[in-house]
């Protein structure tokens, strides 16, 4: 879960720094309100940030694969009503116990704050949430993105027919794939490998045995990867279709792959049939 909310080391440092200003703002704005030091006011709001940030991560993967966009609008409402009234629980009751704890009369002092706690809680819930739905958003212009040129290019073809790309005899077909990890390089065979995805400009190659980065554009591998084994079946991702466990319907009329090592890619509308091509489906 961590591999796939983390794309990326630096992604991790900022998640961390997030909630370490979060901390430093939380302590400014209840150190009024209790009769301590600010030492202990922060020590608290830094407690109740490691709680927040665990409880985002969570949250992303129950929103993730919880599918709720494929709900109906009424039962979508209570899914996230109840999400938040299990964030405000977690929260306060993981950081009053922790606290309890450590200092029963600490705790105590903190106790009158029990609304302004919710009240914080529910913001953090709401901005969490919202930043998810940015990211399914993103995803989804991506994936429209791809599929215009489908629509657009051969315009005398068949609507129903996946336009292929045959592949260019004169473009050298990859073996395997180095990749530089700071004094070591190691060696990837094409055959190891179970999908590419897009992270600007690098691309991460997931493996049987493990993950690396290659600064390298989807374009390249696209051309270069052997034509028969990897399909691109989204703007920012290429699939080993010998990887592929299950294929899906994922909201509406969209697929999703389950890869052998448990990942689960969403399919565009393109993808999905230039891979039907690829499975002769």
């Amino acid at each position: 879960m961590l591999q796939q909310f983390f794309n990326i080391n630096f992604k991790i440092w900022q998640y961390i720094l997030v909630w370490i200003i979060f901390a430093v703002l939380h302590t400014f704005a209840v150190a009024p309100l209790v009769s301590l030091s600010l030492g202990m006011v922060f020590a608290d709001s830094f407690v109740y940030s490691v709680f927040y940030g665990l409880i985002g991560i969570l949250l992303w993967s129950v929103i993730k694969y919880g599918n709720f966009g494929s709900l109906p609008v009424f039962q979508r409402v209570i899914n996230y009503a109840a999400l938040a009234v299990l964030t405000v629980l977690l929260t306060i009751g993981l950081g009053y116990g922790f606290e309890y704890m450590v200092d029963e009369a600490v705790a105590n002092t903190f106790l009158p704050l029990m609304p302004v706690r919710i009240f914080i809680s529910i913001l953090v819930y709401i901005a969490l949430t919202q930043n998810f739905k940015l990211k399914s958003l993103d995803e989804e212009i991506l994936e429209n993105e791809l599929n215009e040129p489908a629509a657009t290019v051969h315009s005398d073809r068949n609507d129903d027919e996946p336009e292929l790309d045959e592949p260019d005899s004169d473009k050298e077909i990859l073996e395997r794939i180095a990749v530089k990890t700071g004094q070591k390089i190691h060696v990837i065979m094409i055959p190891e490998i179970i999908y590419l995805q897009a992270d600007g400009d690098y691309v991460h190659i997931f493996t049987t045995n493990g993950k690396y980065l290659k600064e390298q554009t989807m374009k390249y591998f696209e051309e270069h990867l052997p034509y028969s084994q990897f399909v691109r079946v989204h703007r920012s991702c290429i699939v080993n279709v010998e990887a592929i466990s299950r294929i899906e319907l994922y909201e509406k009329q969209n697929q999703q792959l389950t890869l052998k090592n448990g990942h689960q890619i969403k399919v565009s509308q393109a993808g999905y049939k230039l891979l039907r091509t690829k499975l002769n489906l």
